[in-house]
């Protein structure tokens, strides 16, 4: 039985607040980290992501068998176990391992809001796109946080964790067959696609340039004036654009059956699922490149 519209709307609010903060304090793990390291040594601290891991798995299979779920969903631990170990073995430093139970969190946090509305299976692709894309902005915080460092390695380290979190997820879960209705709005709205397109252009583009930043320690006449102008102009077009999508109400044929009106309506929203989250994140990243331009910080 699904709760009420209003109480939707809340409980979907409430989880986006939630997925937002845990987002800008992911930085703050290193706090943690370093009082655990000081209150129970080096050792014992570096083996905390393993255990985590390891619980993780457990609460994999305890959940199996609670929903009644086959066995056969513990195949989905294989890849999850694989990605792990390259992950533990590639990177030495313990600290970084971490990142494995932060991003299969985020994974579940975003499931738990964007299934209230996506019941198809090409939800995970928005979910791992979307958690890679929190696991860049991560970085970027950390660029500008004190005593930390923006490195490409960990943007991959999180990448990867995101992978696990959604393997878990479909473990778990039994979505209808991919549904790609939601394209039709991107054909039919070709602006919205080459705006997303502008957004991943000029995010990589600022992404690369930061590293140059990072070694320069300087921002003006190291990060280009042109991109600068770019992040601009796509910042202002991508938050106009959510505002107008988050206003719009959808034209309704009334000769069209109510079968095909729900179709569209529902595809439509689903399209704007793919569309608001990913522009809002890159409207961050934005937004954090701003931040290092006009306040002069350090970006390390």
């Amino acid at each position: 039985m699904k709760p009420p519209a209003n109480s939707r709307i809340i409980i979907k609010v409430l989880l986006w607040l939630l997925i937002a903060v845990y987002t800008y304090n992911l930085p703050n793990a290193r706090v943690v980290y370093n009082f655990l390291v000081e209150t129970i040594g080096q050792e014992l601290t570096g083996k905390i992501p393993l255990i985590l891991v390891a619980a993780t798995g457990l609460i994999y299979t305890a959940l199996l068998l609670v929903l009644r779920r086959s066995l056969k969903n513990l195949l989905f631990l294989i890849p999850c176990g694989v990605i792990a170990y390259m992950i533990i073995t590639l990177e030495p430093n313990p600290n970084k391992h971490i990142h494995i139970p932060e991003y299969v969190l985020m994974a579940w946090l975003l499931f738990a809001v964007l299934s209230m509305d996506y019941k198809s299976a090409d939800l995970f692709f928005l979910i791992f796109l979307l958690t890679s894309l929190l696991g860049v902005v991560d970085e970027l915080e950390q660029g500008v946080h004190p005593a930390r460092f923006y490195g490409w390695s960990d943007m991959l380290v999180n990448s990867a964790s995101a992978l696990i979190g959604v393997f878990t997820i479909m473990g778990l879960k039994t979505m209808k067959a991919p549904d790609y209705g939601w394209m039709n709005y991107f054909r039919e709205n070709g602006w919205v696609v080459w705006l997303i397109v502008f957004g991943i252009l000029s995010s990589t583009l600022m992404s690369f340039f930061l590293f140059r930043v990072q070694a320069a320690e300087i921002f003006f006449g190291v990060y280009p004036t042109w991109l600068l102008v770019l992040n601009f102009f796509f910042t202002a077009s991508a938050f106009l654009t959510i505002i107008l999508t988050l206003v719009k109400r959808n034209d309704q044929n009334s000769d069209e059956d109510v079968r095909i009106v729900v179709h569209k309506e529902n595809s439509i929203k689903i399209a704007k699922l793919w569309m608001v989250p990913s522009l809002a994140i890159f409207i961050y990243m934005n937004l954090l490149l701003f931040y290092v331009a006009v306040s002069g910080s350090e970006f390390l």
